[in-house]
């Protein structure tokens, strides 16, 4: 029986509903609808009837199935198509044989009248097909299709995935347009100078700070300043505040009307945080909820942009000779923050999340706050639950050893 789960409705709001599951003709004819009946055709390839797309210069094979809830217990954020196991000898086929077809493995998704088409890149596929298998979607990456024409994404897997609306697919087959975002552009630029893979030290990387004279070179939870201290560095020798502008001083004033975040998208018109993390941390700190909500109500949407390190810090076994370092230097007391300060730190991965209207809520966890200094509640803030991210990402970087 076919359950409830989340839909996207062609105004681009949430819906809890029963899937509208489009059948493999009428698949068909949604493929014909957008690529023009003229350039589409259903003959038998192998053995196998099959759907044919062709351009000036090239012939596709559209191996297509419905995209639906998985049902439960999966999360009704989570959908699927399923990959037939012929799928896999079939590629081969066509391959020994040297035929000239580009083989495609698409889904379709359709809700009243909406149509995604999703392609998932058959091959890190092709090598986990055994029976039926499966290839996994998320509501959020439909939304970003619908908002946006295109969107891609490599999830924790190493699959990549391209979903395209509608009208925009045949753009997308032909190659015309690839709805690269200039940020992500922006970030991988920013990744290939930062220093993933390195280990940072403590002292070393706080005198760094200090010689450029960064505002925040004396914080303890030095990993994260580092960051932004590189962003805006990148940000100001590339001139980039036509596109994005770090924002994480000039907001500290926490002037009215002034969000207290990192990143301001300027072009596209809304924040982000910039957020260093353990890479063995269940959760990475959020922000006020408040500031957050009202964030997310006016700009209609958040990225969280998170920078993952692996982490050594000292103990008794050394005497905590990196902890009285840095205490001697910082004029501190010589075990202050003993067992919990990062000695070193070493950046692996990068992931940005995007937090919508449609989704946020399911991202975040309260975090207790605790106390100020004053003994004064501090205002509740989120945490980011990563067990289950994927559903968010819109871009990803790891590191390659």
């Amino acid at each position: 029986m076919n359950q409830n789960s989340e839909q996207i409705r062609p105004d681009l709001s949430l819906d809890i509903a029963q899937d509208q599951v489009l059948t493999p003709k009428q698949q068909q004819e949604a493929m014909i609808r957008f690529l023009g009946e003229e350039h589409c055709k259903v003959q038998d390839v192998l053995g196998h009837r099959v759907f044919i797309y062709s351009t000036a210069r090239k012939k596709y094979i559209l191996l297509h199935r419905a995209v639906s809830y998985l049902g439960n217990p999966h999360p009704t954020f989570k959908k699927r198509v399923q990959l037939p196991h012929w799928y896999k000898e079939f590629c081969e086929d066509i391959k020994k044989k040297n035929l000239l077809y580009d083989v495609r493995f698409i889904g379709v998704y359709h809700y009243k009248g909406v149509v995604v088409f999703v392609d998932f890149l058959k091959d890190t596929y092709l090598k986990k097909i055994v029976h039926n298998s499966s290839a996994h979607i998320y509501i959020n990456d439909l939304f970003q299709a619908l908002t946006n024409g295109f969107f891609h994404k490599e999830d924790m897997f190493g699959n990549h995935i391209y979903a395209i609306r509608g009208n925009k697919f045949a753009s997308y087959l032909s190659g015309k347009e690839t709805g690269q975002s200039i940020l992500f552009s922006l970030f991988e630029q920013f990744n290939n100078r930062f220093t993933f893979g390195q280990w940072l030290k403590v002292l070393p990387t706080i005198k760094e700070m200090q010689n450029a004279q960064w505002p925040e070179w004396r914080q303890t939870e030095w990993p994260g300043w580092y960051l932004e201290y590189k962003f805006n560095k990148f940000t100001i020798d590339n001139k980039t505040a036509p596109l994005i502008i770090y924002t994480g001083q000039s907001n500290k004033a926490k002037n009215e009307g002034v969000f207290d975040f990192d990143v301001w998208f300027k072009h596209h018109q809304f924040y982000g945080d910039l957020k260093a993390s353990d890479i063995t941390s269940k959760e990475a700190p959020g922000n006020d909820q408040t500031a957050f909500i009202e964030c997310i109500n006016m700009f209609g949407k958040f990225w969280y942009i998170i920078y993952e390190h692996e982490t050594t810090k000292d103990s008794e076994e050394n005497d905590y000779k990196n902890v009285r370092a840095y205490n001697q230097y910082m004029n501190k007391d010589e075990l202050s923050y003993a067992g919990r300060l990062k000695t070193s730190v070493k950046f692996m991965k990068m992931t940005i999340l995007e937090l919508n209207r449609i989704n946020y809520r399911e991202a975040l966890s309260e975090f207790n706050q605790g106390h100020q200094p004053d003994g004064s509640k501090r205002n509740p803030k989120f945490m980011i639950k990563k067990k289950d991210i994927d559903r968010f990402v819109v871009f990803r970087y790891n590191y390659q050893h």
